[in-house]
């Protein structure tokens, strides 16, 4: 893919996000991209093959970072590692908000776009589950359901950059402070200890 090509690629992405499919036009890619019209259909054909062709090549992006991460985390730390593992997803998640809004928006409506997109969440699903029930043989983690604690830990990595992104909130900056209290409240849960004990 040469420079040309990239530059209409990033430049649908922002446009999609900001506008729908629906409402993107061509002429405000090519323009934000630096090119005329005329070229960016040379090079894509038509706006469902731009839309197609980015999801998939920001998917693939997504899935070989997303493999990268899960095959380093390693610490014989379940702490340490969830942390690591945590952060990395969410850092990749913000990277491609703007995928992750067109999935929402534009899957119900476009069949094609989310099975293009269906191995993200269902990759993250799958190996965080694979690794809590891991940390349970080893006795790291109680016997609770892994697939619900890889939802309930992919349902906040995903939503609160997706609510950023909708409603460019300065209260949900997500900072570290707001990230290191998640990690504690999914590891530590929220009653007091005494409380845990007379529900133990």
């Amino acid at each position: 893919m040469n420079e040309t090509e990239q530059r209409i690629l990033d430049a649908a992405m922002k446009v999609f996000a900001e506008d729908g499919f629906e409402g993107a036009r061509t002429r405000k890619i090519a323009e934000l991209a630096g090119v005329n019209e005329v070229t960016l259909f040379r090079k894509f054909q038509s706006k469902e093959n731009i839309l197609r062709v980015v999801m998939m090549k920001n998917r693939d992006i997504v899935l070989q970072a997303l493999d990268t991460v899960f095959l380093n985390e390693n610490s014989a730390n379940f702490q340490v590692n969830l942390h690591s593992l945590c952060e990395n997803i969410m850092k990749i998640i913000e990277e491609r908000i703007d995928m992750m809004v067109i999935l929402i928006a534009e899957s119900r409506k476009k069949p094609e776009i989310a099975g293009i997109l269906a191995p993200v969440p269902k990759m993250i699903l799958m190996r965080l589950t694979d690794y809590f029930e891991q940390q349970q043989k080893q006795g790291k983690m109680r016997n609770v359901n892994p697939k619900v604690a890889a939802l309930a830990c992919i349902s906040y990595l995903f939503y609160s950059n997706l609510l950023r992104r909708m409603l460019r909130d300065n209260n949900l900056s997500g900072s570290k402070e707001e990230f290191e209290a998640f990690i504690d409240i999914f590891l530590n849960g929220i009653l007091e200890s005494k409380d845990k004990n007379m529900n133990g």
